[in-house]
């Protein structure tokens, strides 16, 4: 089936969180369809996130977007969600036995903006997640501000909103080509042909194939592999912070119906429908074990996804200065949840009122 007969404004290609969120803001504005490749949005990443509102991150530019987005998730527009978006979590930073001076560092680089985050004895720690071994940490940190975001009901809110402005989602519609022509773009898709004025590449890890499409050479883009365990917990565990290690080597968190445990592995990755390898998942529960005393028998379920990083790991945005009307959404990270609000926004207005792309974040930075 063809639509060529009515341009859309604007073509976003992914239905990630990235892609609905820019569709949502942009649909207030201009004609918007959003194209998918898979059966449903957010099948990849997205709906694969640990989900957490975290300010203090160690990549500052992350860190500033998320803060951006901050008033959004706690004040969502009246018609976005009846659900609140975001849930007290706490975060404890463990650090291991000659890991302190690693703390050291940490609270002095992030306690001057998260004022909620302060040294916390390992007694302390332990008190707030009774399976830690006591014996084998050095120190701790507390963040009362991390929090947990409601990813199923921000994907929905972006839906409705996305509904309500009279933009569409399209679905098992993989592009297939993107031709230029004259003032728009012919976009060929499994799901038949449309034309777009313009294209907004919020394709994951998928980017650069999009790009190609276009005719446009990659950009220093990398798709890493992300693994997630989940294992039996105890019943009061539903309460407790979130475990993060200072060597940025295991995390740990509630998350029904037990624990989710991810050696926050980093491993390259070809576009692809992610799976768990079994080393990760062995490495992941052995470093679980190594730090508490809870014993479980069985894994209750293992995934994995693909995290897209630009090479300075700043996210991409803006217009391809080698290609009329090519936009750029990519690169962010496995940060795509907590910056969407912000992400979405800058997006639409540079799009909608020509505003500037900070220069960190400016794809023109690479090409």
């Amino acid at each position: 089936m063809s639509d060529t007969s009515t341009p859309y404004d604007i073509a976003v290609i992914g239905a990630g969180v990235a892609g609905l969120s820019c569709a949502y803001f942009l649909s207030q504005h201009t004609r918007v369809v959003i194209l998918e490749q898979e059966d449903q949005p957010a099948f990849h990443s997205s709906g694969r996130s640990a989900a957490l509102y975290i300010e203090g991150l160690e990549n500052p530019v992350v860190s500033r977007l998320t803060k951006q987005s901050k008033e959004f998730f706690t004040t969502p527009p009246p018609s976005f969600t009846q659900c609140p978006l975001l849930h007290p979590r706490g975060g404890v930073t463990i650090a291991e036995l000659d890991d302190e001076s690693k703390l050291d560092k940490f609270l002095e680089t992030w306690s001057p903006t998260n004022p909620d985050l302060v040294r916390i004895s390992v007694d302390e720690a332990v008190a707030k997640v009774p399976i830690l071994r006591k014996d084998k940490l050095s120190g701790a940190a507390y963040d009362s501000s991390w929090q947990s975001i409601d990813v199923h009901e921000l994907l929905m809110g972006f839906q409705r909103g996305l509904r309500a402005n009279h933009g569409e989602l399209r679905c098992n519609a993989k592009v297939s080509k993107l031709s230029r022509a004259s003032s728009h773009w012919i976009i060929e898709t499994s799901a038949g042909e449309l034309v777009a004025n313009t294209v907004v590449n919020a394709a994951g890890a998928w980017a650069n194939d999009v790009a190609a499409l276009a005719g446009l050479a990659p950009l220093p883009l990398t798709a890493m592999r992300r693994t997630a365990v989940i294992i039996p917990a105890p019943a009061a565990a539903k309460d407790w912070p979130m475990v993060h290690t200072v060597n940025n080597n295991l995390y740990f968190k509630p998350e029904s119906p037990g624990f989710m445990v991810s050696p926050q592995d980093e491993t390259p990755s070809e576009a692809m429908d992610a799976f768990a390898e079994e080393l990760d998942v062995a490495i992941a529960l052995d470093r679980f074990s190594q730090i508490t005393d809870h014993s479980f028998s069985t894994v209750l379920s293992q995934w994995a996804g693909l995290r897209t990083f630009a090479s300075d790991r700043h996210p991409v945005l803006g217009f391809d200065p080698r290609c009329e009307h090519f936009f750029w959404l990519a690169g962010q990270g496995g940060y795509g949840v907590q910056t969407s609000p912000a992400l979405g926004s800058l997006v639409s207005n540079a799009l909608n009122n020509n505003a500037e792309i900070p220069a960190d974040i400016r794809v023109s930075r690479f090409v």
